[in-house]
């Protein structure tokens, strides 16, 4: 492709779980000056296949650093950071959807007081909807199966 443009960085503040094992949250956001749509709508990809396969690039090689051990738990390496790539809004707009599907599920729950699962995720998506209903003191989640099968379920906090 060989776009020339430039990426700014924020840190984000981190939450509780993120703050006690050292890990950090980073937006990174590509400057659309210089870009045409044309190029910003190719860096995207249908249905954010490009800017998410640029986000898995970014995670992987910005903590390439870090040993890999592949008889790891599930949850991640300590100080593993966490990279959010942004261009043109399409993420915001993204994690929005993804705040509306999470507050839906929260509702079902706790009208149907019965758990609910949210299929079709990627392993971000899942770990983003987890942060994000840390702030429901009522609600639990976590992750079930196997992927390409794995799902987040959502349900009460059991009294």
């Amino acid at each position: 492709m060989g776009y020339s443009t430039s990426v700014n960085t924020h840190l984000l503040e981190a939450s509780p779980e993120q703050a006690a094992s050292n890990s950090k949250n980073y937006w990174l956001e590509i400057s659309t000056d210089g870009l045409q749509e044309q190029q910003i709508q190719r860096l995207i990809g249908q249905d954010g296949i490009v800017i998410d396969s640029l986000q898995y690039l970014a995670n992987t090689l910005l903590n390439s650093h870090l040993p890999s051990d592949l008889n790891q738990s599930a949850s991640q390496p300590q100080n593993h950071n966490f990279y959010t790539v942004e261009l043109n809004g399409y993420r915001s707009k993204y994690l929005a959807n993804l705040n509306e599907l999470a507050e839906k599920a929260v509702q079902q729950v706790r009208e149907t007081q019965t758990e609910f699962a949210i299929k079709n995720l990627s392993s971000a998506d899942r770990r983003y909807i987890h942060q994000f209903l840390e702030s429901f003191p009522d609600i639990q989640t976590y992750s079930q199966g196997k992927e390409p099968n794995r799902h987040l379920i959502v349900k009460l906090v059991q009294v």
